[in-house]
């Protein structure tokens, strides 16, 4: 057993129960007390846990319960499930587990609950309160002592006489268990998770489909998993990453098998994108699976993620200059109905990649399929098996307003609707017909 270790008091037997199906993972179905939740709060995290718990209505009539009906708790609640590498049983029904590796052990369901019993004790003991788990376990960690000890003063006061259910989840005692273990804990965790509807980014994000690009963009504030804090939508993100991808589709660099991904759902739906990626990724002809989570072994496809940072930045660089894109081919932008030009319209772009705001708040739609047409810039080195960019679209030597835009905005004129031009296919073609006139003119 792992020395970095805590014992963990079971109110309800510690029997391990086994799988009728002869899978190599155990559990234990217990109670602990308030007091116990002490000592687990101080070691164990939650960031195998799909979400992210914050203050919401959910930790709300948590601590609700605990206030007016503490005695109903342990009937109205799933409580906590726990994932530990390692679980030893003790004496007097206590056990000895570890929480070492944050990938594969901590919370894995119920951090609303952990974060709200937390929230009651700290509340109750010392008059704080938190709006988030990372701010908790902040105060925990810094505060641990004195939280025992004035808990000990209080323990049998009526306020902290509940039970709260657990469960505990963990391999057999040998490494053939633990690789079905760690292969098994994120289907497990995500499953466990979907009593509130789980979205598509929080299950890719929790078998690792998003790893490499979590790497290559470590210095954007992206939203990765469900409750976290940042400026950028995971969902935005994989959108950018799915253009380089339809290349590959649309030069048939893709495995057979994997369901045809239409452009104009990186406006229309994020959604359809995140299953296009997710799909993509976990592709055994990309991509092996270890400890449950994929892991990119191709070259082609991480030269075609190294193009999202791009991406994301053309992304802004062309919502800065759209306006002027249109007012240089016979239009007047600020005239359009949709778009807000007022002194309090200033706006920064998606991706927050320049600090430059415009006199103009307007959807996003009218650039949408000139995103999607970068494809025309991308191509397929045979040589080496990996994308390039024929001109890189945020380099000095590519003039966005240079763009011959003159039919695309014919069209995009005919109905001033950004929804409708979002989702135009036409749209799509015509912005790549616009980028190759641009190569063209350039040679």
């Amino acid at each position: 057993m792992n020395n970095n270790s805590i014992i963990l008091k079971l109110e309800h037997g510690s029997e391990a129960q086994v799988s009728r199906e002869s899978v190599k993972i155990r559990k234990i179905v217990s109670s602990i007390s308030p007091a116990t939740l002490i000592r687990l709060v101080k070691d164990a995290d939650n960031q195998i846990n799909p979400r992210t718990a914050t203050t919401n209505p959910i930790t709300k009539a948590i601590y609700e319960t605990l206030d007016t009906s503490p005695e109903l708790f342990w009937f109205k609640t799933k409580g906590i499930l726990l994932a530990t590498e390692n679980c030893e049983r003790l004496e007097r029904n206590r056990v000895r587990v570890t929480f070492n590796n944050s990938t594969y052990e901590g919370i894995m369901d119920g951090g609303h609950n952990t974060f709200a019993i937390a929230r009651f004790i700290i509340d109750k003991l010392f008059g704080k309160t938190f709006k988030t788990w990372k701010e908790c376990k902040h105060f925990w960690s810094e505060n641990y002592d004195e939280i025992v000890e004035k808990f000990k003063e209080h323990e049998h006061e009526p306020m902290f006489r509940f039970s709260i259910p657990i469960e505990l989840v963990f391999p057999a005692e040998s490494e053939e268990a633990k690789e079905e273990y760690y292969t098994s804990i994120a289907e497990i965790c995500s499953a466990r998770n979907n009593n509130i509807q789980l979205k598509e980014t929080a299950k890719g994000n929790q078998v690792g489909c998003y790893d490499y690009l979590k790497e290559r963009l470590s210095g954007y504030e992206i939203i990765w998993k469900t409750g976290e804090k940042g400026k950028i939508k995971s969902e935005d993100v994989i959108a950018m990453a799915c253009i380089p991808l339809y290349f590959l589709q649309e030069a048939n660099l893709l495995p057979k098998g994997i369901k045809k991904f239409n452009r104009v759902n990186l406006y229309s739906s994020k959604t359809q994108c995140v299953t296009f990626f997710n799909e993509v990724i976990s592709n055994e002809a990309f991509s092996v699976q270890e400890h449950g989570k994929y892991i990119i072994t191709s070259p082609l496809l991480k030269s075609a993620l190294d193009m999202t940072e791009v991406i994301m930045q053309y992304f802004d660089i062309l919502y800065v200059s759209f306006p002027d894109m249109y007012n240089k081919n016979q239009g007047s932008f600020g005239r359009i109905s949709c778009v807000k030009n007022d002194e309090k319209s200033r706006s920064l772009p998606l991706f927050k990649t320049i600090n430059t705001t415009i006199p103009y708040t307007y959807p996003d739609g009218f650039i949408y399929p000139l995103i999607g047409g970068v494809v025309s810039l991308i191509e397929y080195d045979d040589m080496n098996d990996i994308l390039k960019w024929k001109i890189n679209p945020t380099s000095s030597h590519f003039k966005p307003k240079e763009i011959p835009l003159l039919k695309y905005l014919g069209w995009l004129r005919k109905d001033l609707d950004p929804q409708h031009n979002g989702k135009n296919q036409l749209m799509y073609l015509e912005a790549e017909e616009a980028y190759e006139a641009y190569l063209k003119k350039r040679r």
